[in-house]
């Protein structure tokens, strides 16, 4: 197991457009006027990609035989690069209304084909950290990867307590995180967050990112979102 320290980020505040209204009974109002762009609400820090290389595990050395075997495979076309990919969302102390009610972060990761042949695999979110934090248990300190590159959890739920913030769609090309404002926890502060990608060797991958943010006004949910403009590339060494 080897400890990831992760860094303060450069952050960026984002300005998040409706989306849509909707009401609890499923009822969609007709669209009037759009509703303002969320601003000065939530801020989004990097992402930033490191490739995993076997001279960053060497000291551990099930890691690095394990990194280095996946980039070796016999059939070029089912050989893997792995990428640490790191964000952070900062959401402003609640002072403001209306209140944050859920915040997303969302990627959709590709691979472009490689001359002729399409990529033998998509890239998939191998593995995420946090996975589950509720209001009694916070993450804090580095993170920690664990064998064949997988998170080692510390971020326990206590039984019976909501959760706050939960990763979405491990092991899939769509991942994300959501956090959730709970009756005993709201939303605020920085949240950092990291995946490894597993992706095929021979092609170049990108991660595009997405935040979105619901808020409540009584009983209408209002839907904003925000889409960074280039996606993140996914370098190998």
């Amino acid at each position: 197991m080897i400890d990831i320290i992760l860094p303060e980020l450069p952050e960026r505040e984002l300005a998040l457009v409706s989306e849509e209204f909707s009401r609890p009974s499923g009822h969609v109002p007709p669209r009037a006027a759009a509703a303002p762009a969320l601003t000065g609400r939530v801020a989004l820090g990097g992402p930033l990609s490191v490739p995993v290389t076997a001279e960053l595990v060497g000291r551990v050395p099930e890691l690095k035989t394990y990194v280095e075997s996946e980039a070796n495979k016999t059939d070029k076309a089912d050989s893997a690069a792995y990428h640490l990919v790191h964000f952070s969302v900062s959401c402003a102390q609640e002072t403001a209304n209306p209140q944050l009610h859920t915040v997303n972060l969302d990627l959709t990761l590709t691979a472009d084909p490689a001359g002729n042949r399409r990529a033998a695999f998509q890239p998939v979110a191998w593995s995420m950290t946090p996975l589950q934090l509720s209001a009694a248990v916070r993450a804090g300190g580095p993170a920690h990867l664990g064998p064949r590159l997988g998170f080692v959890r510390q971020d326990r739920t206590a039984p019976g307590a909501r959760v706050w913030l939960e990763a979405r769609r491990e092991l899939r090309s769509d991942p994300g995180w959501e956090i959730r404002r709970t009756p005993t926890a709201g939303i605020g502060g920085t949240y950092r967050l990291a995946m490894v990608v597993r992706a095929p060797r021979a092609t170049v991958s990108r991660a595009a990112v997405e935040v979105g943010a619901t808020v409540r006004e009584g009983h209408v949910l209002r839907r904003f979102r925000a889409e960074l403009p280039e996606p993140l590339l996914l370098k190998a060494m």
